[in-house]
């Protein structure tokens, strides 16, 4: 037994463990509005159980995710409650692995915190009752941070690229952390690493006629001023002036997401513990300095704030050092408000607009209706097909529409501007959420 007055080993993680399920089983039964991409991860995961793993693997969003969700709806779960419950799961074996890395980092105290901060995270709670891949990014990140030997890292640095395209960074960051090793060590992560990213490069270069990453990287190109570059490899020869001025400002909006997704309350102790653990921040600094500086998004920030936590905990231990004896209520107050935080339900217009519009079409026109907007949970929570432009403008949306011989359209109003107006056979037949949508029926 250990000693009287003193903490029993593993006391902490197993409190962390059990608050954290609790906060994440909570959030998820109150039933989040679901992201945006989230109705395209539950198709996909729907086709893999009807037997169509090559169009998952070469289609636009990673393939790892929807596997898991699809091995969990297997067993009979909803398939909403399956990608819910598969973000909670991965969520939850974040919390030994910020605690291992953090203990071979830093220490045993700094573990402890470091795993109950990771288990009220208003950031990681959230994403964990969400239909996303993040907290299956972010613990595969850990997992690669705290493995020991090059051909377990190696398959990890492949399955993060499987389950978010940046993840491919592990590969070259890893050959860089192994680069004293011999050269058998060094093939042996990146063999590692290939096997399991090859079918999903053969699968993509099968669909595309050509060898990439990923089908965003094409949007990517597009939206640095390169239209018409496939890759960003093609990108960089062809203007690598502008893929460096995206760089540059898609670097700094996405130093300001991971701050914001680390939260005021944990800036103060991560800006004094910023010493004490070097290796994964630099590794957080790669990723938002070039794979998330090209498309930066709130969203991406999630899988990186488990890496911020060893020098936030060793922040707060420091700083509870200075406050003495106020430390203790200092540590109360923290972790109320980071509860709070986490379970507070944030964007209620949004949940009710969706709820609203889906209602309407699904009374109006009856299931299985393909709905055109940019949106996908409209046309999800009205049991149809989602059909998403690649831009607000309505041209686009028209032609997706004629293409694919969808009878409705979601738009704002906004995003109709002057010149443009209409077709003949686009008539305007409600405005939900206040007129801050506009549904328009095709045809006829």
């Amino acid at each position: 037994m250990p000693p009287r007055g003193k903490p029993r080993p593993g006391g902490a993680l197993a409190v962390a463990l059990a608050v954290g399920a609790v906060l994440r089983v909570a959030r998820l039964l109150r039933a989040p509005l679901m992201h945006p991409d989230g109705p395209a991860y539950l198709d996909l995961a729907s086709g893999l159980l009807d037997g169509r793993v090559r169009a998952v693997l070469g289609g636009y969003y990673s393939p790892l995710y929807p596997a898991a969700v699809a091995g969990l709806a297997a067993t009979g779960l909803p398939l909403e409650l399956a990608g819910r419950a598969t973000a909670l799961l991965a969520g939850l074996a974040a919390l030994p692995l910020v605690h291992a890395l953090v203990r071979r980092l830093v220490g045993e105290r700094q573990a402890d915190a470091a795993a109950l901060v990771a288990a009220v995270h208003p950031a990681l709670v959230k994403a964990s009752a969400q239909v996303l891949p993040e907290t299956l990014a972010g613990a595969l990140l850990l997992a690669w941070l705290a493995a020991r030997g090059a051909g377990v890292a190696g398959a990890l640095a492949g399955a993060a690229y499987l389950a978010r395209p940046e993840g491919v960074l592990l590969l070259p960051l890893g050959l860089w952390r192994l680069r004293r090793e011999r050269l058998g060590t060094l093939v042996l992560y990146a063999s590692a690493a290939v096997v399991l990213m090859a079918p999903a490069l053969l699968a993509l270069h099968a669909a595309s006629g050509h060898w990439g990453l990923s089908p965003r990287e094409a949007r990517v190109a597009l939206l640095s001023g390169v239209p018409g570059a496939t890759t960003l490899a093609e990108a960089a020869l062809r203007s690598p002036g502008a893929l460096l001025a995206r760089l540059a400002g898609g670097g700094a909006r996405q130093v300001l997401y991971d701050a914001t997704a680390l939260g005021p309350p944990c800036l103060v102790p991560f800006v004094l513990g910023i010493g004490a653990a070097r290796w994964p921040l630099a590794v957080a600094a790669w990723f938002t300095a070039l794979p998330l500086a090209l498309n930066p998004s709130p969203r991406y920030a999630v899988p990186l704030v488990p890496l911020f936590l060893p020098a936030t905990a060793a922040g707060l231990l420091a700083l509870g050092e200075r406050l003495g004896r106020r430390a203790r209520v200092a540590a109360i107050a923290l972790g109320m408000t980071l509860v709070v935080q986490a379970l507070w339900v944030s964007h209620p217009f949004d949940a009710a607009c969706s709820r609203e519009v889906s209602r309407l079409v699904l009374e109006h026109y009856g299931p299985g209706q393909a709905l055109v907007a940019v949106d996908g949970r409209f046309a999800y929570g009205a049991r149809g097909r989602a059909l998403v432009p690649p831009t607000t403008d309505p041209e686009d949306a028209l032609a997706l529409a004629r293409r694919r011989g969808a009878r409705l359209w979601l738009t704002r109003p906004a995003w109709i501007r002057p010149p443009w107006a209409p077709p003949a056979d686009a008539r305007a037949v409600a405005r939900p959420c206040g007129g801050t949508f506009v549904l328009f029926e095709l045809g006829g």
